[in-house]
């Protein structure tokens, strides 16, 4: 489990435009493979180019799933790299807990996503799940509340635009 540093240094002031939830399964992907959208998006987090919206039990699951022994064997994911990364996906962060109480998916286990998004006033809920993306509840909630709903390449077009409509980058 990692430790969890006291506070994220980022102040309100610096953070950028686009505020975003992103799943734990694009999180994954884009750790395990160099390449790719789902690479690309985590970079982005990393360097801080978008607020990452979570929260410590999302964190904790990315490094749980991160260190299930069929990961550490094929690509010899170490408790350190586990570490490193949710410390620096934790240190740019903005928190959030949602409460449960949210039920608008055919599966349970999707409406914390949708609730952090919510809760934490994001701009983009980033995911390749089908299920949400085909749900029309969902879809009208999300616009309703200003959430774009996406997949990882919409997220890095959205990025790159927003990046160039920034003064001073």
């Amino acid at each position: 489990m990692p430790s969890w540093p006291k506070s994220s240094p980022m102040s309100p002031f610096d953070q950028p435009s686009l505020r975003v939830v992103v799943d734990a399964n694009v999180l994954v992907r884009g750790t395990l493979s160099a390449t790719g959208g789902s690479a690309l998006a985590l970079e982005a987090i990393k360097r801080r180019r978008c607020v990452l919206i979570t929260s410590r039990q999302h964190l904790s699951g990315l490094y749980d799933v991160l260190g299930r022994s069929r990961i550490t064997r094929k690509y010899g994911v170490t408790d350190k790299e586990r570490q490193r990364l949710v410390g620096r996906l934790y240190a740019g962060a903005i928190l959030v807990t949602p409460i449960g109480t949210l039920s608008l998916c055919r599966d349970p286990k999707d409406d914390y996503l949708l609730e952090l998004a919510l809760l934490g006033q994001a701009t983009h809920l980033v995911t390749e799940d089908d299920d949400l993306h085909g749900d029309p509840a969902i879809r009208s909630v999300f616009r309703d509340y200003g959430v774009r709903l996406v997949h990882v390449a919409q997220f890095l077009v959205d990025l790159a635009s927003a990046s160039q409509s920034t003064p001073g980058e």
